[in-house]
């Protein structure tokens, strides 16, 4: 679960990034697929904050091997 949480936050933003690529570049996306893409990169960029400030928190990086 911890390992989920670290990569929240860049997950969210690849989404986001590719999501904002194939929108300009390529194709126009329909709303019924943007909404749901755009809802889904904001919550694992949220959850991705959240555990990087808990992570802050407890002194030690979200990005480590150690338990």
């Amino acid at each position: 679960m911890k390992k989920f949480l670290s990569f929240c936050s860049p997950a969210g933003l690849l989404i986001f990034f590719i999501y904002s690529v194939i929108n300009r570049f390529i194709a126009e996306v329909p709303d019924a697929a943007a909404y749901p893409l755009m809802i889904l990169s904001v919550v694992l960029m949220m959850l991705g904050i959240a555990y990087n400030g808990y992570c802050l928190g407890k002194k030690r990086s979200p990005y480590d091997k150690k338990k």
